[in-house]
């Protein structure tokens, strides 16, 4: 298994449709043998700083080295450039509403995010010493509050993960996970693997379903999570969820099993460097379990070799931005707090992009 965290990486749990469960990067020692100690240190760094809600991005596999220059506008400010700004008449008209104003995500969002000719940016700060401070407000299901993402953010963004939306029917017959409505294609390690994450949009909820890997060397393979809720729908003030997702490669002997419990829990005006939207507040629970499952062990607490848990916040709006981020040193005076390992995603049309811009190389395949 790997680091790596669609919102939409399709990003809730922004960053699950910016940040994450994307197979990461495979090494090997000079036998051919995955290098297990490598990857499950990586896994650790990543971990904690990748959100845990990542509707698009529940993968923590940024690539280490990426660029920002994404695209031929060439960084973050012009990749998110076409904001649709929220005029101060609309905050306080919603504002006035109260709850009734809070914005909410429907299915319809959810495709519009998905469709291929999209992709999931997600530009994230992979310094865990790097903090900012921001005024994160607090839970509110009635009153509307304004938070200001901290001028320098953009400072702080020194990778970006891509991953574009495509159709089910591309990916290989062999790795297509039954009832996917929508999925990503996520291409790393200089090409030697393309990772595909697979949903199920409609109903009550966009679920999860798992993600498979066509490796350019090696056995191919499929990790299934069950239906592993990634929003309930509509999402809205007030809900409250529980996601499980199974991160199980079979060439490292671990198996991990990440869940998220996930509230949203206010509502109003988000103001970035790119633009005002309207927004819903939303605060994850993560905990991580990691398995020795060498000899076809199946997980238990006899074979646990690792816990961690945290906690984030984020914010998500209707134009398909996302935020999360870890937090500390909350003052509950101020409440203003921490932040650390942003990650800050943005849905851009792929065709947008610089040929050239990959989460690697621009290799043939």
């Amino acid at each position: 298994m790997r680091p790596f965290r669609l919102f939409l990486c399709l990003i809730l749990t922004v960053c699950r449709m910016a940040v994450a469960s994307n197979p990461s990067c495979v090494t090997t020692n000079s036998s051919g043998r995955t290098n297990e100690v490598q990857t499950f240190n990586l896994l650790r760094q990543y971990w904690q700083g990748i959100p845990g809600l990542d509707i698009l991005n529940k993968d923590r596999n940024h690539q280490p080295g990426a660029t920002l220059w994404a695209s031929m506008r060439t960084n973050l400010t012009s990749d998110l450039a076409f904001a649709n700004v929220v005029s101060s008449t609309e905050a306080r008209w919603r504002a006035k509403l109260g709850a009734a104003g809070a914005i909410e995500l429907t299915a319809t969002d959810f495709n519009t995010f998905a469709q291929p000719g999209n992709t999931l940016l997600t530009y994230v700060g992979s310094d865990p010493e790097s903090t900012l401070n921001m005024v994160i407000g607090k839970a509110d299901p009635v009153n509307a509050q304004t938070w200001t993402l901290p001028a320098n953010l953009t400072y702080q963004l020194d990778q970006v993960d891509r991953r574009d939306f495509v159709t089910p029917a591309s990916i290989p017959a062999n790795l297509r996970i039954a009832g996917a409505t929508n999925a990503t294609k996520f291409t790393a390690n200089n090409r030697a693997y393309i990772g595909y994450r697979q949903y199920q949009i409609g109903g009550s909820a966009v679920n999860f379903l798992g993600y498979s890997v066509d490796r350019k060397v090696g056995n191919d393979y499929e990790t299934s999570s069950a239906a592993s809720i990634f929003s309930q729908l509509p999402a809205k003030l007030g809900n409250n969820f529980t996601s499980t997702i199974l991160y199980d490669d079979p060439d490292d002997d671990l198996q991990t099993i990440q869940s998220d419990t996930l509230t949203f829990d206010g509502f109003g005006t988000l103001n970035t460097p790119n633009g005002s939207f309207q927004a819903l507040r939303y605060t994850i629970r993560t905990g991580l379990r990691t398995y020795d499952t060498s000899g076809g062990a199946t997980p238990s607490s006899s074979n646990l070799i690792d816990t961690e848990t945290g906690q984030q916040i984020g914010w998500v709006t209707k134009e398909g931005y996302w935020v999360v981020t870890n937090y500390d040193n909350y003052n509950p005076s101020t409440m203003s707090a921490d932040l650390s390992t942003v990650a800050y995603s943005a849905i851009v049309a792929t065709r947008s992009l610089s040929p050239s811009f990959s989460n690697s190389c621009n290799c043939p395949r």
